[in-house]
């Protein structure tokens, strides 16, 4: 439970509108006493006693009314999440000599609106309750607070306001990706995370195979003679399965492509891609907070241009704070978001790099912390085509490399693609792409043409593991009409 308390409100705001309320009430009496005046009447004379009886009571009202009005609010959580919704309560009290016949209570939220009619008479304490449905992910606000009162007529009211609005922080909704399993390519879960006691070597926990990028001091010799291959000691670090988020928030990351715009017509809710990207990496920060494991966050938007994050446990309150308000303004790469973190990254490191679409560059670095032994699962929500690659024709006589290093074929041979392709397994709670070599492409030929290649499927086809965090709309929810692709051309970049 959260509360925010709201004090000292000023008894009476500048009311534009009391002058003309005074000049309608008199205007009215005159008329009226004209009339009473010229022609008589027991009707007329009553009209104008009717008339007095308000001016008086509308008098005493803004002279006697509230004071010392008093607000309380209080949320039903402390850190709601996006998407979902927060009970408020409000706690009103205030002062005042006279009966009031009504009040009205406006709340203004960056979240939503909400009204109130009351009709206190001699009562001075008032309790109610509403909700605020949809919540974004960000700092909500209350904008503006306003109580009027007023009398029956409507002819005479108060108003007291504030500018000066208080606010709470909602969290992106965690969003949980991949499979419990340890096979190749799937995504690592930090409750798979071993316990950190000492193992047995024959275990694979203190000492495991070398891998690339392994310094030589961690070579373990006797264990390697004694079994015939490379083997490396296991930093403590590593050992505790060390995972890093990254998290981008480049603009030009998140573009849409103009074939994955939604149809015209299309009326059904769609989430914002870079929100989905927070909330995976949430969900991965939770993941590892219940497991206890070791974790880094790396993302852009701190004053020292890149936020980092090392703990172990409870999630600090100044990363969720970062998460809740983090957008997607960032002005570094994730190329270049990447070569800074990867400083003090060591091999047999587990990396979750979360990003809109991957363009080459990125692609690029992370095919670098691959071969040095870090393995990377990358969470994106489109996929883009790998550049193609074309060698110069060779002339008559010449001899023409393949895709591997130091093997001819003859001009007649066909020509091996370098492109590579992923297949997609349907996995729980997000899409889960796993790799897996195609037919045909394990020799130095293949003896059709390749399929089209993207980035993410080549980096699947390094190991890496892959997660589309875009969502699958229902069948039959594209509305009606064509298809944005069907009528609009992309843009020349």
């Amino acid at each position: 439970m959260k509360s925010i308390r709201q004090t000292g409100l000023p008894p009476t705001s500048p009311n534009i509108s009391l002058p003309g309320q005074w000049a309608r009430a008199l205007a009215a009496a005159g008329i009226v006493a004209g009339l009473y005046g010229s022609l008589g009447g027991s009707a007329l004379l009553f009209l104008l006693i009717f008339i007095g009886l308000v001016m008086l009571g509308g008098l005493l009202l803004q002279t006697l009314g509230p004071r010392k009005i008093e607000l309380a609010h209080t949320l039903s959580s402390s850190q709601p999440t996006a998407g979902n919704g927060v009970l408020v309560a409000v706690s009103l009290s205030f002062r005042s000599r006279l009966p009031i016949p009504w009040l009205m209570i406006e709340e203004r939220w960056t979240c939503g609106d909400h009204r109130l009619l009351l009709f206190p008479g001699f009562r001075r304490e008032f309790q109610y309750t509403y909700r605020l449905e949809g919540l974004t992910r960000g700092r909500q606000q209350l904008l503006c607070c306003r109580v009027s009162w007023g009398d029956l007529p409507g002819w005479f009211t108060g108003t007291t306001a504030t500018e000066a609005g208080h606010s709470f922080k909602v969290l992106p909704s965690p969003l949980y990706l991949g499979k419990r399993q340890s096979e190749e390519g799937a995504g690592w879960l930090p409750d798979q995370v071993p316990s950190r006691g000492r193992q047995r070597p024959d275990e694979g926990f203190d000492i495991r195979n070398y891998q690339p990028g392994d310094p030589m001091s961690r070579v373990h010799w006797k264990n390697t003679a004694r079994r015939g291959f490379l083997q490396s000691r296991v930093p403590e670090r590593e050992k505790g399965r060390m995972l890093c988020v990254v998290l981008d928030n480049c603009p030009s990351s998140y573009e849409i492509p103009w074939e994955s715009l939604p149809p015209r017509g299309h009326s059904a809710p769609w989430e914002p891609p870079f929100e989905r990207a927070v909330s995976a990496a949430l969900g991965l920060l939770l993941s590892a907070e219940r497991a206890g494991a070791y974790t880094q966050l790396f993302t852009g938007g701190w004053p020292e241009g890149m936020a980092r994050y090392d703990g172990l446990g409870v999630i600090p309150g100044r990363v969720l704070d970062t998460l809740s308000e983090i957008a997607a303004d960032g002005t570094r790469t994730l190329s270049r978001l990447l070569e800074d973190a990867s400083r003090q990254w060591i091999p047999g490191m587990r990396v979750a790099v979360i990003t809109g679409s991957p363009d080459r560059e990125a692609a690029l670095t992370i095919s670098r912390l691959l071969t040095q032994g870090i393995k990377v699962d990358l969470y994106y929500v489109w996929d883009r085509k790998a550049p193609e690659k074309r060698n110069p024709a060779p002339g008559p006589g010449q001899r023409r490399p393949s895709a591997e290093a130091g093997v001819h074929v003859s001009d007649s041979a066909p020509v091996l693609s370098d492109k590579i392709t992923a297949l997609y397994e349907p996995g729980q709670g997000g899409g889960h792409a796993s790799p897996e070599p195609l037919p045909g492409l394990g020799g130095s030929e293949a003896s059709g043409p390749a399929p089209a290649a993207t980035i993410c499927g080549s980096l699947g086809r390094q190991g890496a593991g892959l997660y589309c965090l875009e969502p699958v709309p229902p069948a039959g929810s594209s509305g009606e009409g064509s298809t944005d692709g069907e009528v609009r051309k992309p843009s020349a970049r």
